[in-house]
């Protein structure tokens, strides 16, 4: 039976840590495989920082063990050393970035067969920011001056494209993540205007995580705030619960 699938706005690593606490007990163990893959187009200074950050913050905090396989190209993502690494795994955590980049370099390679492998085989798959909106059918992806950039400042002029296709693993749902900033409400008024009404659009705050549990029901982990936008605003789950999983998706 595939595990636990959650989608995190950003993911916790300066208060409680619920979220982590909470995959890592259902992933059975104490490691994590750290996917860092969306973050392609960063300054490598400024990506290597936040993700020593992260790890430093599971190793010290939370005693766990973590593994960074480098994958940054398609080519990395063919790798077998990077492959077995993720078929070893019980918590994949694909973190934020960029989803244009990370669907262009995971899509039909070996290493995402493993991913969604190993999720049918009952390991937690989460994917924070970037990696949440990936996992739906169609990425919204930023242009203008804030391409590439990291933080949450928006640079004017911003504007979002609309015609980018994700990995497919949630067909028809779409996930705005950071939806409680400024540059989440920015991503959620594009969605909007581009998305029909009967197609629920799951906008999940920072620090907060919605988890598709392997039975099919839909449950939020952390902070408040999470809304579906289901023909109007609702805080209820209910129309997710249609959405199914494609395992077949990207390959």
């Amino acid at each position: 039976m595939p595990g636990p699938l959650a989608l995190i706005g950003q993911n916790d690593i300066d208060t409680r840590a619920e979220l982590d606490r909470h995959l890592l007990e259902r992933s059975g163990g104490n490691e994590v495989l750290l996917l860092p893959t969306a973050t392609v187009e960063w300054p490598r200074d400024r990506a290597t920082q936040l993700l020593n950050q992260r790890v430093g913050f599971y190793e010290d905090k939370l005693g766990t063990k973590v593994t960074v396989p480098q994958v940054f190209s398609r080519e990395d993502a063919h790798d077998p050393e990077h492959v077995r690494a993720v078929e070893r795994a019980n918590y994949v955590f694909i973190t934020g970035g960029r989803p244009k980049p990370l669907a262009e370099i995971l899509r039909g390679t070996p290493l995402w067969r493993a991913i969604l492998d190993r999720w049918q085989a009952g390991a937690v798959l989460a994917g924070e920011s970037a990696g949440s909106v990936v996992l739906t059918e169609y990425v919204i992806d930023s242009e203008g001056q804030g391409k590439g950039g990291v933080g949450p400042s928006i640079p004017d002029p911003y504007w979002y494209t609309y015609d980018s296709t994700g990995l497919g693993l949630l067909p028809g749902m779409r996930v705005v993540p950071h939806s409680d900033t400024a540059k989440g409400q920015w991503l959620l008024t594009s969605m909007l205007a581009a998305t029909p009404v009967d197609v629920p659009i799951l906008a999940v705050p920072e620090n907060a995580g919605v988890v598709r549990e392997p039975g099919g029901d839909w449950v939020t982990i952390g902070a408040p705030g999470v809304v579906v936008f289901h023909k109007g605003a609702h805080h209820s789950l209910d129309a997710l619960a249609a959405v199914e999983p494609n395992p077949e998706a990207g390959i």
